[in-house]
């Protein structure tokens, strides 16, 4: 081939190259955007952001008597240590606000001769540790809280293998009258028959259980002081230990590892403040509710919380009276007690300091409940009778009474001045103290009284009203000791035949009134306070918190 003709081909076949490669490129070419399209990184950014996660939920509860202590197998007697301790931990039942004892840890409780108890456990139950709540668990309690060297506010006087102020024998390392069938269940088996709400009120519901993972090997003698008991930090209940400080708070935050429904809200705070304080901060909705017995609003108050409009109002039925407690070691003629209870102007009190929303009745026992003795009648404001009965008693004008009065409460204050002004009119001058209610309980358990007032709770099982008035109760404020009582309690734990237990009740109240132990001073209305940011719950005087998982808040 000539020169001519190579330089023609070659100049063919660079144009051949140069058409195939722009057919190449035209084929791999990227379609043009259009004028609504983004390029991919922006359309990623053009997404919606999630929603921002919600804030949690906090309700605020006010009460005026402060806890005093978190230790679930001895509340020391206070009706306030029981709030906190009822959030971080379940008992086997609970009961509702109508009275029905329901299963809680336990998934079933039966008898076949009202003797022998079998509770079968929740198989899901779990400390919020995720350790298994078990019968292991139960034992381990129950040696523990009745070891003789360890208080406990537990009365289980009435298992076998106990003494009669529900305690084990020096020495003894079992109770006879628990069985330990499997890891899920057991059995209690009592002296004698007994009423089955005997064994549901007093074991079913007020025995809170000890993780025995977490204790396990601590000598008896130190257990009150083990720091478990001050920092609770594995417990059973749908709430979790967070804060506390004596005197002014205790906050608890949501378990998540609960074994029932996780709670909706995530902490509950138990503020403590005085009464005005109390109303002031329902109002502004820096609390959200208040709590009954121990965070009463006064009923003098009602007028003015009616008014708030971001709360709602209603009222419980008269339950716990205020109750005086005398001292019988230092007061031990009845006919001062009598005396006593004949100058006071409790329907003053009522009329004029509580506008007629209160009731007069002279037992611990409410008139609303199935066991109060309708028979006895209140003793009469009667000044003059009052007095003769302090002059045939030989009472020394001269001596001053000890009246120890619990701070906190506005109404109570109140009427235990009216109060002190009806024992001087007779002739009776009186010392007054006041105390928060931690320093008033430790002074009265120790006896530095001749008489004090608190309320006491709202039970079921009739028994309970009378435990205080055993010759050998350990936490017994009034000392006070009758062998004819000491028999009847007895026979009315033991008894199960309804009607007689009636029978012997009614005896037991009308000896009590005749004695005059204790007195109630009034039986009040008590207001229920809820901010309308609560979707779900409220205070009441039984069952408050059965469902607080199921409590709810509006989101903010």
């Amino acid at each position: 081939m000539n020169r001519q003709a190579s330089s023609l081909a070659l100049t063919l076949l660079l144009l051949l190259m140069l058409v195939l490669s722009a057919c190449s490129n035209a084929n791999n070419k990227q379609p043009e955007a259009s004028p609504s399209s983004e390029p991919a990184q922006e359309q990623v950014a053009a997404v919606p952001a999630s929603e921002p996660a919600a804030k949690p939920k906090k309700l605020t509860i006010g009460i005026v008597n402060a806890p005093v202590t978190l230790n679930q197998i001895n509340t020391q007697g206070s009706s306030a240590s029981e709030l906190p301790i009822s959030l971080l931990n379940d008992a086997l039942l609970d009961v509702t606000d109508n009275a029905q004892f329901v299963p809680k840890l336990a998934e079933s409780v039966e008898t076949a001769d009202k003797q022998t108890f079998r509770v079968k456990l929740k198989s899901s139950a779990k400390w919020n540790d995720g350790t298994p709540f078990t019968t292991a668990d139960v034992a381990f309690t129950l040696k523990a809280a009745l070891h003789p060297k360890v208080e406990t506010s537990f009365q289980l006087e009435f298992i076998q293998g106990l003494n009669d102020i529900g305690k084990l024998e020096e020495g003894a390392a079992d109770i006879s009258g628990l069985t330990i069938i499997d890891a899920a269940t057991f059995e209690i088996k009592t002296k004698t028959p007994i009423d089955p709400l005997v064994f549901q009120e007093r074991f079913g519901a007020k025995v809170n259980f000890l993780p025995e993972h977490i204790l396990k090997g601590v000598d008896p003698a130190q257990l009150s002081t083990h720091e478990y008991f001050q920092k609770p930090l594995v417990t059973i209940g749908p709430y979790k230990f967070a804060n506390y400080e004596q005197g002014q708070y205790v906050e608890v935050v949501r378990n998540e590892n609960y074994y029932l429904d996780v709670p909706k809200i995530d902490t509950i705070f138990i503020k403590v403040l005085p009464a005005a304080n109390l109303v002031a901060q329902l109002q502004t909705g820096e609390i959200h509710m208040n709590s009954l017995p121990v965070g009463l609003v006064p009923i003098t108050d009602y007028d003015k919380v009616k008014g708030f409009q971001n709360v709602n109002v209603t009222s419980a039925t008269a339950s716990e009276p205020a109750e005086l407690f005398f001292n019988i070691e230092q007061l031990p003629d009845k006919k001062v007690r009598q005396a006593i209870a004949h100058a006071l102007n409790r329907p003053l009190i009522v009329e004029q300091l509580l506008k007629g929303q209160a009731e007069i009745i002279d037992g611990g026992v409410p008139s609303t409940h199935p066991y109060n003795n309708k028979d006895v009648k209140p003793y009469e404001y009667n000044p003059e009778l009052s007095k003769q009965l302090l002059k045939e008693a030989g009472w020394d004008a001269d001596r001053k009474l000890k009246f120890l009065i619990p701070v906190g409460n506005k109404v109570r204050e109140l009427a235990a001045d009216i109060l002190v002004q009806n024992l001087e009119a007779v002739g009776i001058k009186v010392d007054v103290q006041k105390y928060d209610f931690p320093t008033l309980i430790d002074k009265v358990e120790k006896g530095e009284h001749d008489v004090t007032i608190f309320t006491r709770d709202y039970y079921i099982e009739p028994s309970l009203y009378f435990t205080t008035y055993k010759s050998n109760d350990p936490e017994s404020v009034i000392r006070y000791k009758n062998p004819k009582v000491d028999q009847l309690i007895k026979q009315g734990e033991q008894e199960i035949d309804e009607a007689k237990r009636h029978e012997i009740y009614n005896e037991l109240q009308a000896i009590l009134h005749e004695e005059v132990p204790t007195l109630a001073v009034y039986s009040e209305k008590r207001l229920q306070v809820v901010s309308k940011d609560v979707l779900v719950g409220k205070p009441l005087n039984l069952g408050t918190f059965n469902n607080v998982n199921q409590w709810d808040l509006a989101s903010k």
